[in-house]
């Protein structure tokens, strides 16, 4: 039960929602934007968010959109990840996202709510990363598609009030090779002491993490040098580990030692896969 009263809107544009967002802004509401809503209510609940006004997405036609048409996947970023892993095509993003959580809150969580949510997991940017998709936002200067490279690094670049509405995927990933590993301490629900997406083009292999560091990141630097063949699979998996972008988490679910030393493993697993050989 959330314990105090807000006011709740569901526009059907997003023109419609970022006016009422500065409208509530300068009424002193601190609005906040809602999808999937699994975040927004266990914060509210708990009163980590005190928010006066919710502004529903799910209204907007652009954040539902799903379409594989033409050259492009288009993710519309109010859609589940169980709408996801139905429709698409890109099995990267359907085995990363089935990964996340249980199916019946996988029916709530949200694209964009996972992705500009307050857990740092936000295990559904991994594809994206690594397919080095697009995403579409809206605000006060109208609509704009940047690199997901530049909107989120270590955190997502979005400015007060603006909205992410669609990620936009060239359907030339779609048919690439890829690996995917999660581990977690107890269970597939469990969050995970690691989570590492792998998309090959060419002879070429982009990586993407999660968990093991307090953000997801892609490191183009440690990339480099998981793709350098001179080196042993072992060599390049421990430089990876050796230079993460920053220390590895120790927490109650496992120590940094134990994290890295399964996290070396799995990008060992993942380079005998995606190249071949033992």
């Amino acid at each position: 039960m959330i314990s105090y009263d807000f006011e709740y809107y569901r526009p059907e544009t997003y023109m419609e929602a970022l006016e009422l967002f500065d409208e509530k802004v300068k009424e002193g509401k601190n609005p906040v934007y809602y999808s999937g809503g699994t975040e927004t209510v266990t914060y509210a609940r708990k009163k980590l968010i005190n928010t006066g006004t919710v502004i529903d997405l799910k209204g907007i036609p652009e954040c539902l959109a799903f379409s594989e048409e033409e050259d492009k996947i288009i993710y519309g970023a109010a859609l589940s990840l169980n709408e996801i892993i139905e429709k698409t095509s890109f099995k990267l993003m359907a085995n990363v996202i089935r990964k996340i959580a249980d199916h019946t809150v996988r029916n709530r969580l949200s694209l964009g709510g996972n992705i500009c949510g307050r857990l740092f997991y936000r295990e559904a940017i991994l594809p994206i990363l690594a397919a080095e998709g697009n995403v579409v936002v809206a605000g006060k200067e109208g609509i704009k598609r940047i690199s997901v490279l530049e909107f989120f690094d270590k955190r997502v670049n979005l400015k007060a009030g603006e909205i992410l509405l669609q990620v936009e995927i060239d359907k030339k990933y779609v048919s690439l090779p890829y690996f995917n590993e999660r581990k977690e301490k107890q269970g597939e629900i469990d969050y995970p002491l690691f989570h590492l997406a792998a998309l090959k083009e060419g002879e070429n292999i982009r990586f993407a993490f999660s968990g093991i560091c307090a953000y997801p990141f892609r490191s183009l630097e440690i990339e480099k040098v998981l793709n350098d063949r001179t080196k042993s699979f072992e060599e390049r998996a421990h430089y990876a580990v050796e230079n993460l972008p920053s220390g590895a988490r120790n927490d109650m679910f496992a120590s940094s030692d134990f994290r890295k030393y399964l996290f070396e493993n799995a990008i060992v697993n993942a380079l005998k896969e995606l190249e071949g050989g033992k």
